[in-house]
């Protein structure tokens, strides 16, 4: 009995080895052709008072400028996966506003950049960003009361523009770029009215390297539709009220259809309900005398940029049910996304819903998605 446990445990030893002897065998796996680029812009922005409160930063400007690492892939893998040349990248820009309650501000951005179209060595990109912000002089009481654009140091940072690129040879070019940016912390603390600066640059990109790594697991699928369910959720304050916290939550649907690997139209409904709205007009020196349901019923329809496993939405919306006066809160309204996914079926997000150039919730959000 002895000897048939030791043969049986030899086996399973001789077994176990050769699966790991298999691991560590090189497999001939696929690679991708990736090249780095490394590019400079100094730019000019001029900030947009969107609203009454910010009137007297009309005329403000800022000068920086913006450093980024591109990744171009150019294997026929990718190719034949999104039907279009793209480059993707990280980005870090610095602006001062020639305005001392301002400051200046810093972003750390992650960005996705599919071509419109290409002629020889030029071609014109759209760029979608997201990522953090650090702003140097948030709003105080006694310190920077002039400041209602933001109150923290600590923000969320979007951009949406245009790129248009020349190549001088395979090493060297040049570009032109006008973007739309904004920061806000979407109502988490207030005031909080955001800062829209729309700005232009000039820049030279120079290439680095050319590199192959191995391509890892991808989360691109072959399905046209992709229908998502979600929970939201946001902690945010009133501009009145800024020591008090309330709870917006609220749930989502959403149907996608991918056109194209890195092209999806998408249309949803959304209800959430939101405390502060409840609060701000029992406070209200007219609006206290009435009853107003505080939930909000949207229907949004938008585009997503696909990109393995981060997907950038933008949607326009219309409350087909909103009790809340337009004063407070307008019927039409924006969102814009960025979701990650874990896997085929989990995605985790944040999404901006700016009632039309004003930040007026900040949420996170988890959601199931299903394929057809």
């Amino acid at each position: 009995m002895q000897k048939k446990v030791s043969f049986f445990l030899l086996i399973k030893l001789l077994f176990l080895g050769n699966l790991f002897a298999q691991k560590k065998m090189p497999i001939n796996k696929k690679t991708k052709q990736v090249s780095y680029h490394i590019s400079v812009m100094p730019l000019h922005a001029n900030l947009y008072a969107h609203d009454k409160a910010l009137q007297q930063f009309r005329g403000v400007t800022g000068a920086g400028f913006q450093i980024d690492l591109n990744r171009y892939r150019t294997d026929e893998h990718i190719k034949s996966r999104v039907k279009t040349r793209y480059n993707s990248g990280f980005s870090l820009q610095f602006v001062q506003f020639n305005n001392a309650h301002l400051g200046y501000t810093i972003n750390g951005i992650y960005f996705i950049e599919p071509f419109l179209f290409s002629i020889k060595n030029f071609s014109l990109r759209l760029r979608a960003a997201g990522g953090l912000n650090y702003a140097s002089n948030p709003w105080h009481l006694t310190r920077n009361p002039e400041n209602k654009a933001y109150s923290w140091h600590l923000n969320g940072y979007l951009g949406l523009g245009l790129h248009a690129h020349y190549a001088l040879n395979a090493n060297h070019a040049l570009y032109a770029s006008a973007t739309y940016g904004h920061f806000s912390n979407g109502n988490t603390n207030n005031p909080n009215f955001g800062v829209n600066y729309p700005f232009l640059g000039l820049g030279y990109e120079r290439k680095l390297v050319h590199k192959s790594p191995v391509i890892k697991n991808q989360l691109w699928y072959k399905q046209h539709w992709r229908f998502d369910l979600g929970l939201m959720a946001s902690n945010k304050s009133l501009s009145d009220f800024k020591n008090m916290r309330f709870w917006t939550y609220g749930f989502m649907a959403n149907a996608s259809y991918r056109t194209g690997n890195l092209h999806a139209f998408t249309i949803g409904l959304e209800a959430f309900k939101d405390e502060s709205m409840d609060f701000a007009l029992q406070k209200h020196n007219v609006y206290y005398a009435y009853t107003f349901d505080v939930r909000m019923l949207g229907l949004l329809g938008g585009h997503e940029f696909l990109f393995n496993r981060m997907i950038f939405s933008q949607q326009l919306g219309y409350y087909l049910h909103n009790e809340i006066p337009k004063e407070f809160v307008g019927r039409l309204y924006h969102r814009f996304g960025i979701n990650y996914k874990l896997n085929k079926h989990l995605m985790l997000g944040l999404n901006l819903n700016s009632n039309m150039q004003k930040a007026y919730i900040f949420d996170a959000r988890m959601l199931f998605s299903l394929y057809k």
